[in-house]
């Protein structure tokens, strides 16, 4: 989401109204898809990039990485303290009755 930020202000920090006209998406989609809340289809990705003029092949190759990571859940594991002891949160999941302690 990040780099799909610094994109746009690489294209001269079009508004979302005018990457919309371009991309064919809403403005609310393609905000939504930079905002980092979840992950935005490859269709949205390539919208954006292209309304970019960014390099489409590049960035769907990026998509294709993370979701397949996301899928496998790598990097989902909390990392464990260097003193042994367990980390104190689950990682990006929500916690639940079990985790009170």
């Amino acid at each position: 989401a990040a780099d799909l930020r610094r994109l746009r202000e690489k294209a001269g920090n079009p508004t979302y109204r005018e990457l919309g006209r371009r991309a064919h998406y809403s403005a609310g989609t393609l905000s939504e898809a930079a905002g980092g809340k979840k992950m935005p289809s490859l269709a949205v990705t390539l919208a954006y990039v292209r309304a970019c003029e960014g390099p489409e092949a590049e960035w769907e190759a990026r998509w294709h990485d993370v979701t397949e990571r996301a899928r496998t859940g790598v990097g989902d594991s909390p990392v464990a303290p260097p003193n042994g002891e367990s980390a104190p949160y689950i990682g990006l999941t929500a916690f639940g009755q079990g985790d009170a302690g």
